[in-house]
């Protein structure tokens, strides 16, 4: 069964992670990192960072620095939440917790011809006290998008490999005890990392976190060092998540988190609300995002990876056809034109692959609006799947239902 945490936490009125950072001023000798200082750092994975900056070596730069002198915006518009991330830098650039914190051996790349996006960085805490290796999540690109779904068929895709690449390379570099995360893809990426390092390097990880990001692949989960990695996670996700349920296994319990933000919304890291020093902690997913997770995970099972990727192709070639690059492009461009484009790019295929795609569209839909079709459980294994998913599927109803008098009881 799918795994909740609730810690009942005592602190502060509701705040986001700016007001954390600003009202923070105990240092990480005196309290260790957080899942709260995870996120902010899985964050600032996203910045783009001048190309002179000293936070692509391996001295670094101090967060004071690096944030302390303006010039932010360059650094903070291409992203999502962009003056609440300006807020942020500046607000750690004087905090008396972050500001001594070593930025370093930032490194990206993106390859349409590999279809890989990828970035890292390493926040090197006082007082040799660890290092933190922080993974970009998903960023506007199309091609970013793509290797999101290419996920769905690849035992691994370009991002995750270098991904493992860049934590034995932080390893190597810096001495004591490391820690890895990310939001998004990031936290796909950064459990990834852990799962492939090798026994030496995983024995010096403290703790992995994953906000909000899709599991591994049953590739991945097959491996044998999967127990010894999922035992390392702390997985964040908010009340209506998604995203951080697709391909979400048993083995690892989800903290769930509470969002300012409706819905899908809930996926950025400035709507979550922080409750002293740690998330205001809730009592599971609702249960419509545990229905719809579970939904989307079930069609995906209905193909195997072949099936997948042809999938996958064929959305990819419709988009394309879009001329966009960028997923924000796209997204604007729909009500002018670029649907139609689509529409007509897809009526141009031959009658095999739009049959295939359109079948598996309607299949989507349909399994996300009614469930799956409901299928005869036959073999002792499936009878007990199928008893294993009606208990998740009441235990999913009933924590809902506590979850509402929590609401309502104002806790």
């Amino acid at each position: 069964m799918l795994r909740f945490v609730r810690r009942d936490t005592e602190g502060d009125s509701m705040a986001s992670i700016i007001d954390y950072v600003r009202g923070t001023t105990d240092s990480f000798a005196e309290r260790g990192l957080s899942r709260v200082d995870s996120l902010i750092f899985s964050w600032l994975a996203y910045v783009r960072y001048p190309d002179d900056s000293p936070v692509r070596s391996r001295e670094g730069q101090p967060l004071r620095e690096a944030f302390g002198f303006g010039g932010l915006t360059g650094m903070t518009a291409p992203l999502h939440g962009p003056r609440e991330t300006e807020a942020l830098l500046e607000a750690l650039a004087e905090s008396p917790r972050f500001k001594d914190v070593i930025a370093s051996l930032h490194y990206e790349k993106s390859s349409k011809v590999e279809e890989q996006q990828f970035a890292a960085i390493c926040f090197l805490l006082p007082d040799g006290l660890g290092t933190y290796v922080a993974y970009r999540g998903t960023d506007n690109t199309l091609i970013g998008w793509k290797e999101d779904f290419n996920m769905a068929f690849s035992a691994a895709v370009p991002a995750q490999v270098t991904a493992g690449a860049y934590v034995l390379l932080a390893a190597e570099t810096f001495a004591g005890p490391l820690y890895a995360g990310g939001h998004s893809k990031g936290g796909n990426l950064a459990v990834y990392a852990t799962l492939k390092c090798g026994d030496g390097v995983r024995s010096r990880i403290v703790r992995c976190f994953s906000h909000d990001g899709p599991g591994l692949s049953e590739a991945c989960t097959a491996d044998p060092a999967w127990p010894a990695t999922a035992a390392l996670v702390d997985k964040t996700v908010p009340e209506e998540s998604i995203i951080g349920l697709i391909f979400e296994g048993r083995e690892i319990p989800l903290v769930i988190v509470r969002s300012s933000n409706p819905g899908l919304l809930q996926h950025a890291p400035f709507s979550w609300e922080i409750e002293g020093t740690d998330f205001d902690i809730q009592r599971a997913v609702s249960y419509d995002a545990y229905k719809t997770g579970k939904r989307i995970n079930s069609w995906l099972k209905t193909m195997d990876g072949a099936g997948r990727e042809r999938f996958v192709e064929i959305l990819y070639k419709l988009v394309q056809a879009s001329g966009e690059v960028t997923f924000s492009g796209l997204s604007s461009s729909l009500e002018n034109g670029s649907l139609s484009l689509m529409l007509q790019k897809l009526d141009n295929m031959s009658d095999e692959d739009r049959g295939f795609f359109t079948d598996r569209l309607s299949d989507l839909v349909a399994t996300i609006l009614l469930g799956p079709a409901p299928k005869k459980a036959v073999t002792p294994a499936e009878k007990v799947a199928a008893a294993s998913d009606r208990i998740d599927d009441a235990t999913a109803r009933f924590n809902d239902r506590l979850a509402e008098i929590d609401r309502l009881a104002g806790l």
